[in-house]
């Protein structure tokens, strides 16, 4: 069992990356506003996406490389898909994770400061201890807490099921399909569970835990740890749409316009179910999980950044300092979307999530293009069913990206 844990490590990092945004804000939402009339979605959209990360993890496995080398190889439009993909992640989505964050913090201490304000002060803190830290160090911490965080969530929604349908309350929602829904739909597959550059994140995390671990982690064994961080993401996100569908579906309790006033209504979830001499242990919880994914979006952007730009001047092995100026720009970029960009929470989160639809398509056939390279040997490549399965993945998300670019220009 012990060997079995430590063999864990990116899929857990990805967990961590997935459960901000798209499980604490998107599917509590859902529950609370539709029942639980969406959480086939939340499915759905989670399997059609897990072929891209699937060929990810076999691609670092197989070849010691990250996706960033194999971008690079298919040429310069591959590169320019996936350097809009990382800028929005570097910029956008770590400034929405940092401001749910933040928004716990405001709650938990009551601090007398504007989400914004508390986020950029966890992205500094956040950068300073990532300055020196390295992937071995990051990966302990987060497998504790992810673990920690996804044993009190199912325990609560396992309390949480017997108030489903109480006091002549519905289970599932009605379903109108108007421009609101629409909207709602698009932001919350838009990183459910992850975007589709979150493959990028876990190839360069798979081939950190080949090169570092002693285990001798070979394909089968990182196919299983995507395959345990992945089911988890799923479980976790259908958790908190059935703890928002049991206590505030059908309810006077309105979803709250700010990081700090949403954070309120979270927590007040675990400590509704559980009761109240739970809430330091869940807070706890919840801080931690949530900085998590600070510091695995901060850990891994510059990375990825820095070996982009390494591939396009001609170098081939990333330097400290490389990655230092990264994770610098990193955090100017959410220091100046923070104070001069960011009007609504609801709105940016929603535009976070959105905007991952854009790249998605593309990102998802060239992560099939690699696998399929001559860098891998035919016995390795994906089987028959796996590219249909991808197929599908891929003309639902072309579908989605082109509904989301719809919406904005009607909008």
């Amino acid at each position: 069992m012990t060997r079995w844990v430590a063999r864990l490590g990116p899929g857990l990092m990805l967990a961590a990356a997935a459960v901000g945004v798209s499980h604490l804000v998107f599917a509590t939402q859902a529950g609370a506003r539709f029942g639980l009339s969406l959480t086939w979605l939340i499915v759905l959209i989670s399997v059609l996406k897990y072929p891209a990360f699937r060929f990810a993890v076999d691609y670092a496995s197989l070849t010691d490389r990250s996706l960033v080398h194999a971008y690079a190889r298919l040429g310069k439009f591959a590169m320019l898909w996936l350097f809009v993909g990382v800028v929005v992640d570097l910029f956008v989505a770590t400034s929405a994770v940092s401001l749910v964050t933040a928004g716990l913090f405001i709650s938990v201490f009551n601090l007398p400061f504007s989400g914004p304000h508390v986020a950029i002060g966890l992205c500094l803190v956040t950068a300073l201890i990532l300055i020196n830290g390295n992937y071995r160090k990051a990966e302990r911490v987060v497998k504790v807490l992810v673990l920690v965080f996804s044993v009190l969530t199912i325990l609560a929604t396992i309390i949480a099921v017997p108030e489903l349908g109480s006091n002549g309350r519905e289970v599932f929602g009605g379903i109108t399909l108007d421009r609101e829904l629409t909207t709602f739909v698009i932001a919350m597959t838009g990183w459910m569970p992850m975007p589709l550059t979150g493959a990028i994140f876990i190839s360069m995390w798979a081939r950190e835990k080949k090169r570092t671990s002693q285990l001798g982690i070979d394909q089968a064994a990182a196919r299983h740890d995507l395959a345990f961080g992945w089911v988890l993401t799923i479980v976790l996100a259908l958790c908190f749409a059935v703890m928002g569908a049991a206590i505030l579906f059908q309810t006077d309790r309105v979803a709250p316009a700010s990081a700090g006033a949403f954070a309120t209504e979270l927590l007040s979830l675990f400590t509704t179910v559980v009761g109240d001499w739970s809430y330091p242990i869940i807070v706890v919880a919840a801080i931690a999980v949530m900085w998590s994914g600070v510091f695995a979006l901060m850990d891994v952007l510059p990375r990825v950044t820095s070996t982009m730009v390494d591939h396009a001047t001609g170098r081939t092995e990333n330097t400290p300092s490389r990655y230092t100026l990264f994770l610098g720009i990193q955090f100017v970029g959410v220091m100046l979307i923070m104070l001069f960009f960011m009007r609504s929470f609801g709105t940016f989160v929603a535009f976070a999530t959105s905007a991952g639809f854009i790249t998605a398509p593309a990102l998802a056939f060239y992560n099939y293009k690699a696998i399929r390279s001559a860098e891998v040997a035919d016995r390795y490549k994906p089987s028959g069913a796996l590219i249909a399965w991808h197929w599908i993945g891929f003309a639902a998300l072309a579908v989605f990206a082109l509904a989301f670019v719809a919406a904005r220009i009607s909008g």
